[in-house]
């Protein structure tokens, strides 16, 4: 998937609207990273679990009150990325983590992750989460921005086997498939939003 399939970009982003995904056109991961720094700065701060009384454990005395400081998590970017979001998002008073997560399952704003390959036909990222912080930074934050290439982005399921069965040899992991924001209508068959995950999905579209 070296190569940029136009008809595949255009049917990922038509199929993106109606499952409530947002999609940011950006040229490259400089600019993925300055989205993922607008869309924190722009949300509320996240609503956080706490305990009223002040003691340790979260299941005592459960509270929710608003976070004072914003949150992006980003396990998976490679060093050089993290960095250059540590710094930016350092600079505008923000949390920057990759690692222990368990540490703040109580609120994360912002969950960063690069995309591994997508299908266009269902507008469904695929991410390699072979850690557990990874996979805590997509399931628990408020708002996850996957920064994706247009040239990873194939037409269908089919067209992506080869790169899928390339996993299965690589052993036993955590293989996520993303399409919108979290939602279920187990309740009473009504359409909720954020219940299991994000409450926004954000797309940066990238040129390379």
């Amino acid at each position: 998937m070296s190569n940029i399939d136009p008809s595949a970009v255009e049917l990922f982003k038509q199929k993106a609207a109606p499952v409530s995904i947002k999609i940011k056109e950006v040229k490259n991961m400089s600019e993925a990273i300055a989205y993922a720094l607008d869309v924190c700065e722009q949300k509320e701060f996240c609503q956080m679990l706490l305990p009223d009384s002040g003691q340790e454990s979260p299941d005592k005395g459960k509270g929710v009150r608003r976070a004072t400081v914003k949150t992006i998590a980003a396990p998976g970017l490679e060093d050089k990325d993290f960095a250059a979001l540590e710094k930016l998002g350092k600079g505008k008073g923000f949390t920057v983590i990759r690692s222990g997560l368990r540490e703040h399952l109580t609120g994360i704003d912002v969950g960063f992750s690069t995309c591994n390959a997508a299908i266009a036909e269902t507008a469904t990222c695929v991410l390699e989460c072979y850690g557990e912080d990874l996979r805590i930074a997509t399931m628990i934050c408020e708002i996850h921005v996957i920064a994706l290439k247009k040239s990873q982005i194939a037409k269908t399921s089919y067209d992506i086997e080869e790169y899928l069965h390339g996993l299965m040899s690589k052993g036993p992991m955590y293989t996520a498939f993303i399409s919108g924001p979290s939602r279920t209508a187990d309740i009473e068959r009504v359409l909720t939003i954020g219940v299991h995950g994000p409450l926004e999905l954000h797309i940066a579209l990238m040129e390379a």
